[in-house]
């Protein structure tokens, strides 16, 4: 017996005010099932709706053991029967648990799961009875056991036995596990290429023993390949043998090319358009090849990438990449041509990414006041990092690390010496409705000839992603004239040159203030700069994040102070917090 639903329609109801409970389960569901009643609406009615309103008491009171419960219902004394109806409640003894019988049979006995779960029952001699506690125990119990491949699990007996007169009720459940199936081979029909490819990705192979949430990840890996528009993968327990179960995957193929077109704005950037193309299938090996252009007003880039599965086509493969990158933004104006090929892999059972990397890049840019020039670099690298979150668009919990190290040399093809370092880590955690989010980035270059070392590994700091309360990437070193003051441009700004490190952290507190909508207020500090974490500025501010959609959108107000400036700047940016 469980909690009763209200049907969908009903005539109004009387308002009756019930005293004397103070179990809060046992009057909500009373008061549920009482509102289903229909109001009457004649003197002659009385009687019978008193009846009825003993009768519903009773039996919400029944699903929590209480089946003695007595009740004095009072009509109201206008003789229209407007007013409340008062219904005084004695709940009597509650009835308890007197014997309790769980018994197993089956290799479900060595199963520390299955055990776990079994101890962990709401279900103790000597506690009141609830019926909802009951049919949840014997769900729970059915469903862990199924979910583990005990498939010929069943109940021989699971019975209650209510004893009204002596308060008692006594319990059995004696479960019959059966023997635990294994995986079986996988089935993919006709389809040989997806076979070559996928089966792979499986977290399982014959003769492991079965558990549900492997299928899964297993559903969740092939998803992320790309290749496929539907994935199914099911055991086919009803074709078992010897106890080894053939799973069956379904797979329904991409089209030849798949497009994607978005569209962004933020106060960083400005409107921004991405467009990328992808063919999930160049041959039947699972090399696929695809292409990203992205448009805004400092910004625009054109990629074009060749990927090859490796071990597998999601953690383990290779990329050669070539690219062409144009910025235009504050004292910054470079064009740079990349060719890179990496090696991205995931060790078993970590969620750490980790890719290796070289690339050729060749960048003309022109800094600040410095003459236009031509770097030439060809740097090994690697970098490790992770994702996790939890809420979908609304992420609650999640943590997001990086850290890149590359490197040139002047006598392997590159023009000048050069070591980076950048590592950033972001944290977003919850309390209740309370929601907190830290981050910080850190960075430094070691180089033979700072000059020349590209606009592009240069540090910036400020704006939505660094220090609010200043503008996209107008925090960093300034030149200087030969009596120590800044430059200027002609529109009285100070010409920068970038930093040749970079520190930055920020804390945010947000709480719920509406549906859909926070209410957050923010602390961010750093800079980019000649020397590590030297002339810190500050954003401090207030802001609001609506859950839209599509995505979280946040409209931030923010005062910026550094050592020579103070500002009030207004920011907007949509996308996830991660």
């Amino acid at each position: 017996m469980a909690f009763l639903l209200l049907p969908a329609f009903y005539a109004s109801s009387a308002n009756v005010d019930i005293e004397g409970i103070e179990h809060a389960q046992v009057l909500q569901n009373i008061q549920v099932l009482i509102e289903a009643l229909s109001e009457p609406t004649d003197r002659a009615d009385i009687e019978t709706y008193q009846s009825s309103l003993l009768n519903k008491a009773k039996l919400g009171a029944q699903v929590f053991g209480y089946y003695h419960l007595q009740a004095h219902i009072t009509p109201p004394s206008d003789p229209n029967l407007t007013g409340d109806w008062l219904m005084e409640v004695d709940l009597g003894e509650v009835t308890k648990i007197r014997s309790l019988s769980i018994k197993m049979t089956g290799q479900g006995l060595q199963d520390r799961q299955l055990q776990n779960l079994l101890s962990s029952l709401p279900l103790k001699q000597g506690q009141a009875f609830e019926h909802q506690a009951y049919e949840s125990s014997k769900a729970r119990l059915q469903s862990l056991a199924l979910s583990r491949g005990y498939f010929d699990f069943e109940y021989d007996e699971a019975s209650i036995k209510v004893y009204e007169s002596q308060y008692a009720a006594d319990i059995t459940l004696h479960i019959s596990s059966g023997q635990r199936y294994k995986f079986g081979e996988l089935q993919f029909g006709k389809d040989l290429r997806a076979q070559s490819l996928t089966q792979k990705l499986a977290p399982f192979k014959a003769g492991d023993l079965y558990q549900a949430n492997q299928l899964g990840l297993f559903n969740q890996l092939i998803k992320q390949t790309q290749y496929f528009r539907q994935v199914i993968v099911r055991p086919l327990v009803e074709e078992a043998e010897d106890y080894q179960v053939p799973i069956q995957v379904i797979l329904t193929h991409k089209p030849r090319d798949n497009f994607d077109v978005g569209v962004g704005y933020s106060s960083n950037e400005g409107p921004r358009v991405t467009a990328k193309w992808r063919r999930p299938w160049v041959n039947s090996h699972g090399h696929s090849v695809g292409g990203e252009v992205f448009v805004s007003a400092p910004e625009q880039y054109a990629s074009f990438d060749y990927r090859v599965p490796l071990e597998d086509p999601i953690q383990n493969y290779a990329s050669f990449q070539l690219g062409y990158q144009a910025k235009n933004n504050n004292d910054t104006q470079s064009d740079t041509l990349s060719i890179s090929a990496t090696r991205h892999w995931v060790l078993k059972d970590s969620d750490w990414h980790r890719s290796a990397f070289v690339k050729l890049e060749q960048e003309t840019f022109v800094q600040g006041f410095e003459p236009e020039q031509t770097t030439r670099l060809v740097m090994p690298g690697a970098t490790i990092s992770r994702v996790r979150s939890k809420g979908g668009l609304d992420v609650y919990w999640g943590d997001k690390q990086s850290i890149t190290t590359e490197f040139a040399s002047d006598s392997v093809l590159s023009d000048i010496n050069l070591f980076r370092v950048t590592a950033q880590s972001k944290w977003l955690r919850s309390v209740d409705k309370h929601r907190f989010l830290m981050g910080f980035q850190v960075g430094g270059i070691s180089t033979s000839n700072f000059e020349q070392v590209p606009s592009s590994l240069r540090y910036f700091a400020g704006g939505d992603q660094s220090v609010r309360g200043f503008g996209y990437e107008r925090l960093s070193p300034f030149e200087l004239d030969e009596q120590g003051n800044p430059l200027l441009d002609e529109d009285g700004k100070r010409r920068l040159t970038g930093g040749q490190y970079l520190a930055v952290a920020s804390v945010e507190y947000s709480y719920p203030v509406a549906d859909k909508w926070r209410a957050a207020v923010f602390v961010d500090a750093g800079n980019a700069s000649e020397n590590l974490a030297e002339d810190i500025a500050t954003g401090v501010g207030i802001g609001a994040i609506w859950t839209s959609p599509v995505g979280p959108i946040r409209l931030y107000l923010a005062k910026g102070k550094s050592d020579l400036d103070s500002n009030v700047r207004l920011h907007f940016s949509m996308g996830p917090a991660l």
